[in-house]
């Protein structure tokens, strides 16, 4: 008996240190706060009720009433996802430089003001959207779906998501000048609850059995999506390119979702390799513009790509 309460106390002890480690508290803490759900919700259920609390409170705040959340029972439905770029499998020794964009899918989702406020019914009147000089919607290319610009009227996600994007970038502002250990645990859990909340959103709109469903907003979002990457590699590989002046032809060798893979080249340095991403970022985010931002992220030397989904570097 006492051999066995001996490791009990030791498999508690080792709980709580785990506790402390991960800083569960101060995440939990956070992201109730942030979503303004109570903590046991946070165990026992999903990303949506989360999601549905926070266009909650902003639909009350607007004057909207949403409608009451669905239980399930409607019928599956899909839609195309992200794009995904043909590799051009090799092993590559010299450096590859990886390019990120930011929070891509609610960065789009502001830009393009998507949200069930600004969804324009099929067959809506001429009616529905003012007179104008033409910007008073948005057709999403390929799709049909029309949502009305911000000009017109700011949709509840995009402001939810601002709120959540400005909220968690002053978090981790602050994180950085924070000189008390605690201090900065709170915040490294406060910006991480913001940054899963606004993450959150899109797949939120995209259960077909959810508690909100709206696919006409994710299908936009990722449509929107594979339109960027592709521009993307335009953008970079027409820039960065010998008709250009520069001394090397960039080439993006893949690409998934929200990321891009580029080499110069076999006689591409690593210092040349981290000149070429900074100034492929900022280029890539003067294209698109704000709330869009791509982001330098790392570089691999050497990298295999075998293949969708499958590289090592």
């Amino acid at each position: 008996p006492a051999r066995l309460a001996a490791l009990a106390l030791r498999d508690a002890e080792l709980c709580l240190r785990l506790f402390g480690k991960l800083q569960v508290l101060f995440r939990y803490v956070e992201m109730a706060r942030v979503t303004g759900v109570p903590m046991e919700y946070l165990l026992v259920r999903g990303q949506s009720v989360k999601v549905f609390s926070m266009l909650l409170r902003k639909a009350r705040e607007h004057g909207f009433v949403l409608p009451p959340p669905a239980r399930g029972g409607g019928a599956e439905e899909s839609y195309e996802g992200g794009a995904v770029l043909e590799p051009l499998a090799g092993f590559y020794d010299e450096a590859v430089v990886t390019l990120d964009f930011a929070s891509l899918y609610p960065s789009i989702m502001q830009r393009h003001n998507l949200c069930y406020s600004t969804l324009l019914p099929p067959g809506s009147p001429p009616g529905a959207v003012p007179p104008g000089d033409g910007t008073g919607c948005e057709e999403v290319p390929g799709l049909g779906h029309r949502f009305v610009t911000a000009r017109v009227r700011r949709g509840l996600v995009p402001m939810v998501l601002e709120e959540l994007l400005a909220a968690r970038a002053a978090a981790k502002r602050e994180m950085k000048m924070a000189q008390d250990e605690q201090a900065r645990a709170v915040l490294d859990g406060r910006q991480l609850a913001l940054k899963v909340s606004a993450n959150s959103v899109y797949g939120f709109t995209g259960m077909s059995v959810g508690t909100l469903p709206c696919q006409a907003i994710a299908a936009s979002v990722t449509a929107y999506g594979r339109r960027m990457i592709e521009r993307t590699r335009r953008v970079v590989e027409e820039h960065f390119s010998r008709d250009r002046g520069c001394t090397e032809d960039a080439r993006v060798i893949y690409g998934d979702t929200d990321s891009v893979m580029v080499t110069l080249g076999p006689g591409c340095t690593r210092q040349r390799a981290f000149e070429f991403g900074k100034q492929a970022a900022e280029l890539v985010s003067r294209e698109f513009g704000a709330p869009v931002r791509m982001e330098f992220e790392k570089v691999y030397q050497p990298f295999l790509l075998m293949s969708k989904k499958r590289y090592a570097g």
